[in-house]
């Protein structure tokens, strides 16, 4: 009789989930079990929904996200069907991840980089030409309306998964100035470059992401997938990670797989 696991998924952004699936995937794998899941529908990870009893295969974010668990078993990961092989490697680019949606319109954008930072680690990488995916919705300078409309989309529609029941509630926003100027200096900073903008479905910019031997990203688990499970070679990743957090085990700012360093 087949020994099933069961993952229920938090309600939480792609890069989480996606940690949820691989660890899941790996420890059912090494212990003869089927992993009964949802799927992870942005990636095209197929459910795979079991009705008959099991253990639930449920670890919290902080033990998942520790690349020590990981380490010993990227290729394997890379071979899976959902991370598909990458095609039209970029060789001598640069491809900055920049998660904005709530991340830039919230109070944790004071725990994460600031563009001055970026800018310094940038200069200070080898490359023919900038590429950046966003989530950004203009590329061009930002105005308070911007901002407002940018705010009540999310309260009316949700985003960056979460629904929006959590931002209608008590979500601790930034007031609209301080979006707005913190939006506005990388604004600013990429128009210092010939920047090329790539913005798509989640999929399409999880995969372009992936062809870069050169990565660089803020605190981003989307794109710590993205780099891990691509073809990237030098992979700059911000060290402090998560700064009001406590730090925990495998820190994922301080990854030293082989071509990766931090950077803040």
């Amino acid at each position: 009789m087949t020994k099933v696991a069961h993952l229920k998924y938090d309600v939480c952004g792609v890069g989480n989930r996606v940690f949820q699936y691989v660890y899941a995937r790996l420890w059912c794998e090494d212990n003869g079990y089927e992993l009964s899941h949802t799927g992870v529908p942005e990636l095209e990870i197929p459910a795979n929904e079991i009705k008959s009893k099991g253990i639930s295969i449920y670890k919290p974010q902080r033990f998942l996200q520790d690349y020590n668990l990981y380490r010993d078993h990227l290729e394997r990961i890379k071979s899976w069907d959902c991370f598909q092989p990458v095609e039209n490697v970029n060789e001598n680019d640069l491809v900055i991840h920049l998660r904005a949606g709530n991340r830039f319109l919230a109070k944790n954008a004071n725990h994460t980089a600031s563009a001055d930072e970026l800018g310094k680690v940038i200069d200070s990488i080898e490359f023919d030409k900038l590429h950046v995916v966003t989530n950004l919705s203009k590329y061009d300078t930002w105005t308070i309306d911007d901002i407002n409309d940018a705010i009540n989309k999310l309260k009316t529609q949700g985003g960056d998964g979460e629904p929006a029941k959590k931002y209608k509630e008590e979500y601790p926003f930034l007031e609209p100035e301080h979006a707005l100027e913190y939006t506005n200096s990388f604004i600013d900073l990429f128009k210092k470059y010939d920047t090329m903008w790539f913005s798509n479905s989640i999929k399409e910019d999880f995969n372009y992401l992936r062809k870069f031997k050169k990565i660089l990203f803020p605190r981003s688990t989307f794109s710590w997938w993205a780099a891990a499970s691509g073809v990237a070679e030098e992979v700059y990743v911000y060290g402090p990670w998560a700064p009001h957090k406590a730090k925990t085990d495998g820190w994922l700012g301080e990854t030293n797989y082989k071509g990766w360093k931090s950077w803040s």
